[in-house]
């Protein structure tokens, strides 16, 4: 936590959203709730819980009501019993739900009719897909992608989380070739349905792009206004997990 506090008072960014990484701790959201509980004045966490675990519904409230967590991670299997129980009480504790689906757009139906039944549950498309500039799978270009994203836009209860600038791109900083994509997304959505996300650890997540470049990218890069950078680097986050 010092290390990321480090670079965000030296980016000038306040606030920072903990997210649990399941890839490394799995379902084990001790590390995010502590650090959540203990750095209350500045973070907040999101824990990945296991929709196919009755009990987890429990362990999202504790996190919520004790520990100052303000969002879940929806994970597979989105769709089923397991994954409605754990949206709906998202949805009952005012929390966010942040969709992690990675690449598969075969979950679009289902984030759709779930947006739709849980109109009040707010969701955040994280990472957008796996959005990036060359073919990631054998079916689902870079259009693809788009096509999914402005599918679901479409549905004012869902937001999109603007990483894909450093993980997707496959030049160096400033990544030229993300710069029209992230701007149809925003166009899609709206300033005020977008997310900027840091990609946090950056030297394992951002391709050798630093965190301070992470916000560059939107500051100085992407020629965005000033009511854009506002929305997107602040007022939508403050809105979702501080509000």
């Amino acid at each position: 936590m010092a290390d990321l506090k480090l670079r965000m008072d030296d980016a000038g960014v306040a606030r920072a959203v903990f997210i649990q990484t399941s890839t490394y701790y799995g379902h084990d959201n001790r590390y995010v709730m502590a650090s959540s509980q203990a750095n209350s004045d500045w973070a907040t966490g999101v824990v990945t819980l296991n929709p196919e675990d009755p009990e987890h519904a429990e362990v999202l409230t504790d996190a919520v009501e004790n520990y100052g967590v303000r969002g879940l991670r929806g994970v597979a299997p989105i769709g089923g019993e397991g994954g409605y129980r754990l949206w709906t009480r998202a949805r009952d504790l005012g929390v966010v739900v942040n969709c992690m689906v990675l690449d598969d757009l075969n979950a679009v139906p289902v984030i759709e009719k779930i947006a739709t039944d849980l109109d009040d549950l707010q969701i955040v498309l994280d990472h957008c897909f796996m959005l990036n500039v060359s073919n990631t799978t054998q079916t689902h270009t870079l259009e693809d992608k788009l096509a999914a994203l402005k599918r679901l836009s479409a549905l004012p209860n869902i937001h999109a989380k603007l990483t894909p600038g450093t993980h997707g791109s496959q030049r160096v900083y400033p990544h030229e070739d993300m710069h029209d994509p992230l701007k149809r997304i925003i166009d899609m959505f709206g300033r005020d349905r977008c997310v900027w996300g840091s990609n946090f650890p950056n030297a394992l997540w951002s391709k050798g792009t630093s965190y301070r470049q992470n916000l560059t990218l939107f500051t100085e890069e992407l020629g965005l206004s000033a009511s854009d950078q506002a929305a997107i680097l602040s007022e939508t986050a403050m809105r979702l997990w501080f509000s």
